[in-house]
């Protein structure tokens, strides 16, 4: 804090000044908590997509390019057919029961429903 108020760092001292007085100079034209939503909205706007970049070069570093004619792996992968048919039951009756919700939610059958 010190540098900036002695001026030691001239280039992050003037990007400080300048953020101070733009916002005094906005809290003088605009409410305190416009103010403090748009800026909190232009910080998210920034910060989100350097995070989201982040994480994909991340992502993109940590996992080399495997050749396609690898061999596969000996052991047994997947799940058996028991285990299949399970998990597609399960995913049938989660599927109709959003697609019934869905249906009841848009095609209205009744208005006091509806409301």
């Amino acid at each position: 804090v010190w540098e900036l108020l002695y001026w030691r760092a001239p280039g992050r001292s003037a990007l400080a000044l300048v953020g101070v007085l733009g916002t005094l100079g906005c809290l003088a034209r605009f409410s305190a908590v416009s103010v403090g939503a748009y800026g909190a909205l232009a910080v998210l706007g920034i910060t989100l997509p350097l995070r989201l970049h982040r994480a994909a070069l991340r992502a993109l570093r940590r996992h080399p390019p495997e050749h396609p004619c690898r061999a596969q792996p000996e052991g047994a992968v997947g799940l058996s057919p028991e285990e299949q048919q399970r998990w597609a039951r399960r995913l049938a009756r989660h599927l109709t029961a959003a697609t019934r919700t869905l249906a009841r939610l848009f095609f209205v059958h009744s208005l006091p429903e509806s409301l």
